[in-house]
């Protein structure tokens, strides 16, 4: 079966084009970044600073460039949206829950990989802007799993495509954001290849993104850096460290449901669509 696979021509998404757009990602956002940071240079960084045009603009320009992207992987995979399959209200919740668990344990990470002073700044800042901070992560699943991830599976097995969409996250440039997007990711991307209802990944999606900025605005922001949940919500160590425990288990537990719920669905194109040829 593999070396079939192996063998049939792929059209559409391969893992080459979709490292293509990751790197163009990458190169663009560097240098559009430069391009902003020379204009704040030119007009003044403080007075740059205090209308807010530094963090929109690095905002806007990720989810530019996040629009773009997806527009280009949406006619690689000839035009074809991501599904959005009908689910039962419990799959829905389960993914809620999951979602909700991961926002507690996310966090965590600076526990280990604490960004150094100058990063954390301007990524707080920049954190803040909810609206444009919500947009950006919603178009940013759109091209982890609704442009790659849906058309990869066209072409690859699932142990072949995951690797491939968590490695997306690159385009996040910030060390400790890509480590914590990776997980997400698998888990976004697994619940997506079981039921293929893309409106579930987001949901999901919305809901880190609100509970994050929700924190940040009860708190006064000065707090993306930090492990916020542990320092504001359960300064006690025992009982965060239960409820640690507690969302690891929702998130293995809903997962296990969600699999015991659905019927997997046949990703491939179907072999008589196919050539065989040596790619």
């Amino acid at each position: 079966m593999d070396e079939l696979n192996f063998l049939r021509k792929k059209t559409g998404m391969t893992i080459g084009r979709a490292w293509m757009l990751m790197v163009s990602c990458v190169i663009i956002f560097l240098f559009g970044s430069g391009v902003i940071g020379v204009i704040a240079g030119i007009a003044g960084y403080n007075h740059i600073q205090q209308n807010g045009f530094l963090e929109k603009g690095v905002l806007v320009l990720m989810a530019l460039i996040l629009m773009i992207s997806s527009l280009w992987g949406f006619f690689i995979n000839k035009k074809q949206l991501p599904f959005f399959n009908k689910q039962p209200l419990s799959i829905t919740l389960s993914c809620l829950a999951i979602a909700l668990a991961w926002s507690f344990i996310s966090p965590l990470i600076v526990d280990f990989l604490p960004f150094d002073e100058t990063a954390a700044d301007g990524f707080e800042r920049i954190g803040m802007d909810f609206i444009l901070g919500i947009a950006v992560t919603i178009l940013f699943t759109f091209l982890q799993i609704g442009v790659v991830g849906h058309g990869l599976l066209k072409n690859y097995l699932f142990k072949q495509v995951i690797l491939t969409v968590a490695a997306v996250s690159i385009v996040m440039v910030i060390p400790q954001a890509v480590i914590g997007l990776v997980f997400q990711t698998l888990i976004m991307f697994y619940i997506y290849y079981r039921t293929a209802s893309f409106q579930l990944p987001l949901i999901m999606t919305a809901t880190y993104s609100i509970v994050e900025d929700s924190f940040k605005w009860r708190l006064g922001g000065n707090i993306v850096t930090k492990n916020y949940i542990r320092l504001h919500l359960t300064p006690n160590d025992n009982i965060y460290y239960v409820g640690l425990l507690i969302a690891f288990c929702v998130i293995l537990a809903g997962l296990y449901f969600i699999k015991q719920q659905t019927t997997p669905i046949s990703w491939q194109r179907p072999e008589e669509d196919e050539d065989i040829a040596l790619l």
